[in-house]
């Protein structure tokens, strides 16, 4: 005669041993089940990384023109350095090389964090003014890099300003309120350059 385990546990003339075994068989089946049982999905990491919020146009504008510009004023500087006639072009040619260079890197990384790509606005900087320069020598090429940093600057102060007090993004304008002051020092050398070699 044949028990399923429910039958030898309710029957009346089972033995003392067999009834914890079949209350052990019966918790072992319960856990079995238990173990197929689908497990519940893992919930939504709220601290995973998140893309970065799309920059506002000023923001995005500003980055790519500092590229192109800040670029192009070490091309200029590196022609300077090698090819001017006065010692204080050569100078400023070399602050120039030293700060902007600095300058690139950080906007670099910047744009990167922000997932902005510069490749075109670095490529273009590095072009820009570049031809007409390298065709002058003496005292013709300082009197023409000297104007090119003054009018440079000028648009690069007020480029840095304006997006101190109207940018959105607050990585974007710690960088402008970190150069701003630096700029403004370039502008005013530039300045008093440009009345040495063309007075």
């Amino acid at each position: 005669m044949t028990y399923h385990i429910t039958d030898i546990i309710r029957h009346p003339k089972t033995k003392g041993c067999i009834r914890p075994l079949a209350l052990f068989l019966a918790a072992g089946i319960g856990a079995i089940n238990a173990q197929d049982a689908p497990t519940a999905t893992a919930p939504y990491n709220a601290a995973a990384p998140v893309e970065p919020a799309a920059l506002s146009h000023g923001d995005t504008r500003f980055i790519k023109k500092v590229a192109r510009a800040s670029t192009n004023e070490v091309a200029l500087s590196q022609l300077a350095a090698s090819r001017a006639s006065s010692s204080g072009v050569k100078s400023f040619a070399e602050m120039m090389i030293t700060d902007h260079t600095q300058a690139n890197s950080d906007l670099g990384a910047l744009a990167k964090t922000k997932g902005i790509d510069i490749g075109e606005q670095v490529d273009e900087g590095k072009l820009d003014n570049t031809s007409d320069l390298s065709i002058t020598s003496g005292a013709d090429f300082d009197k023409a890099y000297s104007k090119l940093m003054v009018s440079a600057h000028d648009g690069a102060v007020g480029l840095f300003k304006d997006e101190v007090a109207n940018g959105k993004d607050p990585d974007v304008v710690a960088f402008a309120k970190k150069y701003v002051d630096t700029l403004s020092m370039h502008l005013e050398h530039a300045v008093a350059l440009e009345k040495t070699v063309n007075p």
